[in-house]
């Protein structure tokens, strides 16, 4: 039996694989489509928060906010009130497609959690947010060494 952590590592790679091709034809990959979802559902959010929200390393968050920038997805605006802060938001182009992309990712748990019971599927999601909840001190633990 593989380690729980190893699992969940299949799990996110292959939902990558399937994200890429599905958002091809937008040209975006599987994790600059979660950039552009949490920009369109938060118009205005910061840089930093987006890093924060996302638990993604600043340098990875700004390569793929560069490229969605290049492919006129979102724009970005310094924070009128302290110029420190970027801004970020969706450009009509985004806003057109967001609908396709929260359905295609629907579609994906739906066919992820096809064979799993209501109550599997809540057990499932606790679980793994007891799991995240750890995951997250594990990271603040590993930043204070």
């Amino acid at each position: 039996m593989l380690p729980i952590i190893k699992n969940i590592s299949i799990i996110e790679r292959c939902n990558i694989l399937f994200r890429n091709e599905a958002f091809k034809k937008f040209d975006l990959s599987g994790y600059q489509y979660s950039y552009l979802i949490e920009i369109c559902r938060n118009p205005g959010i910061s840089q930093e928060q987006l890093t924060k929200n996302m638990h993604i390393d600043k340098s990875n968050v700004a390569r793929g906010l560069t490229s969605l920038l290049e492919k006129d997805y979102i724009t970005r605006n310094s924070n009128p009130s302290d110029n420190r802060y970027i801004l970020l938001y969706p450009t009509e182009k985004a806003l057109l497609i967001y609908d396709e992309l929260r359905d295609i990712i629907k579609r994906e748990r739906t066919f992820l959690m096809e064979e799993f019971s209501e109550e599997e599927e809540k057990q499932l999601v606790d679980l793994l947010k007891k799991l995240k909840d750890r995951a997250l001190l594990l990271k603040e633990w590993g930043e204070s060494l």
